[in-house]
């Protein structure tokens, strides 16, 4: 009889585990849920991310807890939700610069592709062509491009740092201008910003708000912007897409990420809650002053993106010979 039995019992675990995903999904969340930021407190991607936490605990009837947890390039906030329980509870949330350090950190602790489920984005925004006043006198890009070939002292282009989107899409209109500009990191944005505001550079790849400042003090001007269309935020400012320079249509993001392994039911779950937030007009607003747009794309779609993302920044981190340690 136990030949029998045991195959029965078997079957009989087998059916209950196949039962309980559902159950569970229609219960989440029935504790607070971990939003681990792998970033400091303070900057745009925190304020974004405590005011849809905010708003997300309406809809989930449960705390949202955010947990700043910065260091490495994001790598130890990321690795800590890699290896987390796949139950919904703890979360990620980032920027792409997810995907930036797995290519270029040799030895890295999880595989962005594999470890991660992506859930949706909250905010997303182009990057902006800036140029100091000081230092650059064109007025629009073809200007610009002209004077970058022409002046017989090279100009520099600050960034938020190595790796990161400002530093890459500089490297990639370096090759595409064939201008030669020399690459400054600087330890975030507020420093890279200031460098171009006080002429230390020329150029500089930047978000929107940080430069809005000095843009209406007239010391730096906004020439360009990444993206496949304009944004309504500087309607006046083509794309280099527009301008007939392709390779900068990738957009920026904030976006959620579950561990691998964390049940269909419950990323659906996350991914109704968080698009109902990017459609609350406050939330709305609140993202507009801050100079992102709304997300809330379809999981399968930000999914896509994401491998899409990935493929795009490895091979232009692969072109710049970029390594970190």
């Amino acid at each position: 009889m136990t030949w029998i039995a045991f195959p029965r019992r078997r079957a009989l675990m087998a059916m209950l585990v196949l039962l309980c995903g559902p159950v569970a999904a229609q219960s989440y969340p029935d504790k607070p849920v971990r939003v681990v930021l792998p970033f400091p407190a303070g900057g745009g991607t925190d304020v974004v991310a405590r005011i849809a936490g905010a708003a997300l605990q309406t809809g989930m009837k449960q705390a949202i807890v955010v947990d700043n947890r910065p260091g490495a390039s994001g790598v130890i906030g990321s690795d800590y939700v890699a290896k987390a329980q796949p139950d919904g509870y703890t979360l990620l949330f980032t920027i792409p610069i997810l995907l930036q350090t797995a290519s270029a950190m040799p030895k890295i602790p999880y595989d962005p592709l594999r470890d991660f489920v992506p859930v949706t984005t909250l905010v997303s925004a182009p990057l902006w062509l800036a140029v100091s006043t000081s230092r650059v006198k064109a007025t629009d890009f073809a200007g610009f491009t002209n004077e970058a070939k022409a002046t017989t002292k090279k100009w520099e282009y600050s960034s938020f740092g190595n790796a990161s989107s400002s530093h890459l899409y500089g490297h990639a209109l370096n090759q595409a201008l064939s201008a030669g500009m020399l690459h400054v990191p600087y330890k975030g944005g507020s420093a890279a910003v200031q460098a171009l505001a006080n002429g230390e550079v020329a150029a500089m790849w930047t978000d929107y708000p940080s430069v809005r400042p000095y843009v209406a003090s007239g010391k730096v001007r906004i020439i360009a912007s990444s993206g496949a269309k304009r944004s309504r935020l500087t309607p006046e400012v083509p794309t280099l897409s527009e301008l007939g320079l392709p390779g900068f249509e990738a957009l920026g993001w904030g976006a959620f990420f579950a561990p691998a392994g964390t049940p269909p039911e419950v990323i659906k779950r996350l991914q109704t809650e968080i698009s109902a937030v990017t459609r609350n007009p406050d939330v709305v607003k609140k993202f507009a002053d801050l100079g992102y747009e709304p997300g809330g794309k379809p999981q399968p779609e930000f999914a896509a993106d994401v491998r899409a993302d990935q493929a795009r920044w490895s091979a232009l981190i692969k072109a710049a010979g970029i390594r970190l340690d």
